[in-house]
């Protein structure tokens, strides 16, 4: 087991993703996404809305690896769906090894 960085102890450098990719697993979990452009820029202002919760959040992109953590939470998408929804999409295209 390797110990965080120093200077990132929470992993939230290190676990960062492309906002866009963050907010296609959301909607494929059912979470309507409405996102626009903050005025003050850097940001992207989205209202994420699900049966369950429903936040307005100020998002930078690439988005940090604990706000990743904490929508895959409270919008109950597992962690892996973020990190590798492109790889599972085409395990699954490809079918079960023969």
């Amino acid at each position: 087991m390797r110990l965080p960085a120093k200077d990132d102890p929470g992993g939230d450098r290190e676990g960062r993703l492309p906002l866009a990719d963050v907010l296609t697993v959301l909607r494929r979990y059912g979470v309507t996404v409405e996102d626009e452009p903050h005025p003050a820029g850097g940001t992207v202002c989205c209202t994420l809305v699900s049966d369950a919760a429903c936040e307005v959040h100020l998002l930078p992109d690439p988005v940090g690896g604990l706000m990743v953590k904490h929508l895959a939470r409270k919008f109950s998408v597992p962690l892996t769906e973020f990190y590798y929804f492109r790889q599972l999409d085409e395990q699954e295209r490809r079918g079960p090894v023969q």
